[in-house]
């Protein structure tokens, strides 16, 4: 009997130690920023991302996410994604545009003429081209580069634009972003250049008149509060992109990137597949508080920006010949 209790005891130290020593296999957690509010439709898709990887990988690897520009504005993240102080990041395609002179041409005012040409536009070997090889090049893996934005983009702003005419003197905010820049200006508004989380302070308290915006951020934003009036523009068509470090994503297992991509095509889908019924719904809301919505007239505009284009592919802005390369996409 007294062998017996050394013997069980030596089984269970045994036991104990063997616990110890086993190899623990450690949780990857991917830092992820995105610049708008936890609520708006983006905030939502970038959380249901993070939830489908945990779910997709058995809790082995965790999305932290970090929304309304916590890990600085969208060029600073950028940046630390390249570096490698954070692992993912959620954002505009035209945001990596100075990766891609290419890619420039896209983000122009009305460069591209529809959605639908657009959409075949992001399904050519073109956008590989301007989009995916640039941010590779720079160190980035593209992840995701189909999320439709908006869909379709507004401008707000505290006085009525009506026609292309009322543009004129116009304080726009604008991205840190040379397209914008020379797009808007071409137009005739007077570009100011403010951090996307304080142009709500800014229209309030007239640095601006106006913002451009996804349509389906109107509502988390808030910018109707201060702004009450909304003009449809369809400048340019986005989309949201998911991209990452590249040695982190080369690091992780084939079956974690495979599972961490399923997951952002699955909630890119969720995400688009509702988009038109939340802007409804959006719209509804916000023309019941007194805003006064505007479709414009886009073909005044597009006559405008034609040879503007023109001569910044002359001045070697945009590649030569790639306006044509973009319209002949059909």
């Amino acid at each position: 009997m007294k062998m017996s209790s050394k013997i069980a005891g030596a089984l269970l130290t045994s036991a104990l130690l063997l616990s110890v020593l086993a190899p623990v296999h450690a949780q990857i957690v991917l830092k992820t920023g995105h610049i708008s509010p936890k609520a708006s439709a983006e905030g939502i898709v970038v959380d249901r991302f993070a939830a489908l990887v945990k779910e997709k990988t058995n809790g082995e690897v965790l999305v932290e996410v970090f929304p309304s520009e916590q890990l600085g504005p969208a060029t600073a993240m950028i940046e630390s994604t390249i570096l490698g102080n954070q692992d993912l990041y959620v954002g505009g395609n035209v945001e990596f545009e100075r990766f891609s002179p290419g890619l420039k041409a896209l983000g122009l005012n009305y460069a591209v003429e529809s959605q639908e040409q657009f959409r075949k536009i992001l399904k050519s070997p073109l956008w590989k081209e301007m989009f995916v090889d640039p941010l590779d090049k720079a160190g980035l893996a593209v992840v995701a580069s189909d999320w439709e934005r908006g869909p379709f983009r507004v401008l707000i702003s505290t006085k009525p634009v009506k026609n292309f005419d009322d543009l004129k003197g116009l304080k726009l905010r604008i991205a840190p972003i040379d397209t914008w820049r020379k797009s808007w200006t071409a137009l005739g508004t007077q570009v100011v250049v403010l951090p996307w989380n304080d142009v709500y302070l800014g229209l309030q308290q007239g640095m601006i008149d106006a913002v451009t915006a996804p349509a389906n951020l109107l509502t988390a934003m808030k910018f109707t509060e201060v702004a009450k009036y909304v003009a449809r523009t369809d400048e340019y068509w986005g989309v949201l992109t998911l991209v990452g470090n590249k040695k982190k994503w080369a690091s992780l297992k084939a079956e974690h990137r495979r599972a961490i991509t399923e997951a952002a095509d699955q909630a890119g889908k969720e995400y688009m597949r509702t988009a038109d019924a939340e802007i409804e719904r959006d719209f509804a809301s916000m023309k019941a508080k007194g805003v006064q919505y505007t479709v414009l007239d886009l073909k005044p505009g597009a006559a405008k920006m034609r040879p503007v284009i023109q001569d910044l592919e002359k001045e070697g802005f945009i590649p030569a010949g790639i306006y044509e390369r973009i319209r002949a996409v059909k």
